[in-house]
């Protein structure tokens, strides 16, 4: 599945953050972790955009970007889930996730957000519900994101939602 939201203006953002976060909801309600990989130069707005999403399901969280601390945690309310949201720009190599523990969150509770994801490819891929999110600069101000999971074929109430959800916001 694929689904593209093209020239977004900062305002724009609540209609791509509205559709993932209705796939989160229906994730914690069916006991699932979904992992989401950003994907996209310096400031083409990973960040932001996961500020947006958290905030749509966590209001009164305060997102930053986890660029020194590895990751930061947002509780979910009405939840013992949380998200997650790592920034792995720091990190060279696979190496250094090997003492991290990374691999013991991703997939496995909360809802994952990896921003700078292809460092841990090879932790990442065997995992079963990955949702990849691309930033692209269309201008100063616009940008586009395209969102694409092959994995979202497996879970048939998340791909009905997907496709039910792409039609009411684009």
């Amino acid at each position: 599945m694929e689904t593209v939201f093209r020239n977004l203006k900062l305002e724009a953002l609540d209609k791509p953050a509205e559709f993932i976060a209705s796939l989160i909801r229906a994730s914690i309600d069916r006991n699932l972790h979904p992992v989401f990989l950003f994907t996209g130069s310096m400031g083409s707005g990973k960040t932001t955009f996961t500020s947006k999403l958290v905030k749509k399901i966590s209001p009164n969280a305060n997102v930053n970007s986890p660029t020194y601390t590895l990751y930061n945690e947002y509780p979910i309310p009405e939840s013992e889930e949380k998200f997650y949201h790592f920034d792995l720009y720091r990190l060279r190599s696979p190496l250094d996730l090997e003492d991290l523990g990374f691999d013991e969150i991703w997939g496995k509770t909360g809802i994952s957000i990896i921003e700078w994801w292809q460092v841990a490819c090879a932790d990442i891929e065997i995992l079963p519900l990955k949702i990849e999110a691309g930033f692209k600069f269309e201008s100063e101000e616009e940008r586009t994101i395209t969102f694409k999971s092959y994995d979202i074929l497996s879970f048939p109430d998340l791909n009905r939602l997907w496709s039910d959800s792409e039609k009411l916001l684009l």
